[in-house]
């Protein structure tokens, strides 16, 4: 091998190495002697081979630069530049003897007559390859199975008699306090009447829409104001049949069950067409209440 050696102060030598193996650094003891203190002492190894020239990096601090890019193994052609520290390395040829060059040394002298084996005990790091650094890596631990949990459940289904109610007892608001007003009318229209009147459809407006929106969310709470009315709605003979059809159905096990979402209770075989008759029960039956109210209201 025969490099081309050029410090920074803009001298240049020329080195002849004869081994198959050259060792460049700071060392004395190195083939090729750099004085250069940014160079390590055992900087990087050329070495040839039967598929040419390589350079490996010697576990320099600096490193090595092949042609402008760090590397820490490359191969060699002829022209090719090589940076250590400061000093530019440029490969020509493969001819010579083993050289000590300096930059305040122009003369090169002759380190030996003969070709100087490499010493056995010259220890040189191996640099492994890229694909067997990778192919040594551990394989990759996978990821542990996520625990999914249950999606929650989605809203309760409201049972079909329980939405008659829902919309009974909206209708009874506007009912409510056209009655109120018009009971105020008919008594006198004075101020007291017509105050008891507001007082009265205000109170029976609150509590048709606060039973609405109990009943439609299913709050345990309505269940049992629903039972209270029912058991009131008893005393009055018109609705009497009506009532006694809504307490039967909100004693039942199947619609505590609904209400209280706990699914303790499972439902009946049946039980949806037993649902819609008690829905269509208690329609006939506040029909009827009404129909005898009117009866009675226009027989008085």
């Amino acid at each position: 091998m025969r490099l081309e050696i050029s410090y920074r102060g803009g001298t240049t030598h020329q080195a002849e190495v004869p081994a198959r193996v050259c060792v460049l650094g700071r060392d004395p003891s190195c083939d090729v002697v750099l004085n250069d203190s940014k160079c390590s002492r055992r900087h990087a190894v050329l070495e040839e081979g039967p598929g040419g020239i390589a350079v490996r990096d010697e576990g320099s601090a600096n490193g090595i630069y092949v042609n402008g890019r760090r590397v820490e193994r490359a191969n060699l052609t002829a022209n090719d530049t090589l940076r250590l520290g400061d000093v530019q390395v440029k490969l020509l040829a493969d001819i010579g003897e083993t050289m000590v060059v300096g930059p305040d040394d122009l003369d090169l002298r002759t380190v030996a007559e003969s070709p100087r084996p490499l010493a056995p005990d010259l220890p040189l790091r191996a640099v492994a390859d890229p694909l067997t650094r990778a192919e040594r890596k551990p394989p990759a631990r996978e990821p542990a199975p996520r625990r999914v949990s249950p999606s929650p459940a989605g809203p309760r289904a409201r049972p079909p008699t329980v939405s008659v109610l829902v919309g009974l007892w909206a209708l009874f608001v506007p009912v409510s306090v056209a009655a109120c007003l018009f009971a105020a009318q008919r008594l006198g229209g004075g101020w007291l009447a017509l105050s008891l009147g507001g007082l009265a459809s205000l109170v029976l407006a609150g509590l048709g829409t606060t039973m609405a929106l109990g009943l439609h969310a299913l709050a345990p709470w309505a269940r049992h104001l629903q039972i209270a009315a029912a058991a009131i709605g008893l005393l009055a003979c018109p609705f009497t049949l009506a009532s006694a059809t809504v307490l039967l159905y909100m004693t039942r096990p199947e619609v505590k069950g609904a209400f209280e979402g706990n699914g303790r209770v499972a439902p009946r075989a049946g039980s949806g067409a037993d649902d819609a008759t008690f829905a269509l029960s208690i329609i006939g039956m506040l029909v009827l209440g009404l129909a005898l109210a009117a009866a009675a209201a226009l027989l008085l």
